[in-house]
Order: structure tokens, then sequence, then C-alpha cells
């Protein structure tokens, strides 16, 4: 069992008044993860870093300044990928990514949210219509299983127009994204995304215990 965790996560803009709501509604939307790190007093830290490639950059330096954390990257795969896939593979041969597998690094130490974080509130879309409010047209969206199997174009052109004509008006991520994630249900989210339960099952086996 590891006694440091730390995530480094692609998004959350670039200033304290952006990072600090995404840092809180990832950890959020980990809080079955995060209710047995305080019982085990295991060292958490979701570390938001904006751009993926700062993501990238902070979680290399990470595996060799702190080789005894449990080091995590988390960032979009940009487009649709099969759970069979290795994700750093897919990282490498992503064009504008190129990415190799750092040393140090393990499989399970790189995490997709595919193809973007966005695709999670897809999973849930009753939460999407309690968060957004009347006029939120649902009938606009893919069918929550679905939600993996979409571009980021697809996605984000989907939230744009279940989102038009609803009092906040458009899906915004920086607005909207960091009360999502402490809004959906992460239950329905797992059930409908592979990825996603993949990281949650990652994390559990690192704290043993089954989140």
């Amino acid at each position: 069992m590891t006694k440091s965790i730390a995530i480094y996560i692609e998004g959350g803009g670039d200033t304290a008044q952006t990072l600090t709501p995404f840092r809180r509604g990832m950890s959020e939307f980990l809080k079955t993860v995060v209710e047995v790190v305080r019982q085990k007093r295991i060292r958490w830290r979701v570390v938001p870093c904006g751009d993926r490639k700062q993501a990238y950059d902070a979680f290399v330096d990470a595996l060799e300044k702190e080789p005894d954390v449990f080091n995590v990257l988390l960032v979009d795969s940009e487009e649709p990928v099969d759970i069979t896939v290795a994700p750093w593979m897919h990282l490498l041969k992503r064009p504008g990514d190129g990415w190799a597998q750092p040393a140090g690094a393990a499989d399970i130490g790189c995490q997709l949210m595919v193809a973007c974080m966005e695709a999670w509130f897809l999973a849930d879309p009753d939460r999407l219509k309690v968060h957004f409010g009347g006029n939120f047209d649902s009938r606009k969206l893919p069918a929550a299983n679905l939600a993996e199997s979409r571009t980021k174009a697809d996605i984000n052109d989907a939230l744009k127009k279940a989102t038009a004509n609803t009092k906040a008006g458009e899906y915004r991520k920086i607005r909207d994204g960091a009360k999502l994630l402490e809004k959906v249900d992460p239950s329905e989210v797992r059930k409908h995304c592979k990825w996603c339960d993949r990281l949650f099952k990652t994390l559990g086996g690192a704290i043993g215990a089954n989140v």
C-alpha cells in the first residue's frame, strides 16, 4: 500500500481562481478514494496543471524527485480509445504528443479521460439537467453508454446544443467543469466509461481498498 498519491491532471486553467475549484471538484469526484485515503492517513494531492504538456512534464519531474510517491498522469485522450489500448502507446503515437513512457512509470500510472473530461458529464445526463436547469435539452446528447465512443468535437457540440437555451447559456469548461465534477455521480460515470472505471480501480489498488 502506498503512503502518498499525487495526480497530475490536464485542465483547471492557469490562475488560482480556476485551479482551486478544479482541484476541489476532482477530489469530490474521487471522494470514495479520498475517504479511504483520509482513514489510512495517506498523503493525497490533486495537481491541476492547465496545459496537457505541462501535466506530462510535471509528472515526469515527480517521478524523478519523488519516486516513492504513487504518481499518476491524467490527461484527455483527445479521441476515442479502446480500453484494450496501452495508454502510453496511445500518447506516444498521437500527433501533437509523442510522449514516451518515462523511466519508472508504470502502465497504470497513465490514465486517460476518453475522449475528454466532458465525456464523464455525458455519462450522467440527469445531473447535467439538474445543474443547467430549465430548457436543458437532453435529447441533444448521445446515449450515456456511448460517452467514450464520441470524438472531443462531438462531445463539445452535444453539450453546446443541449445547453443552448438554458439560463446559463452554453456549457463553459472553466465556469461549469469544476462544479459538474462535484455533482455528477461517479458510479454512473464508471458504469458507462471504462477508462474512468480503470482510474478508480487503479487508485483503489494503490490504497488497498475496493472503491
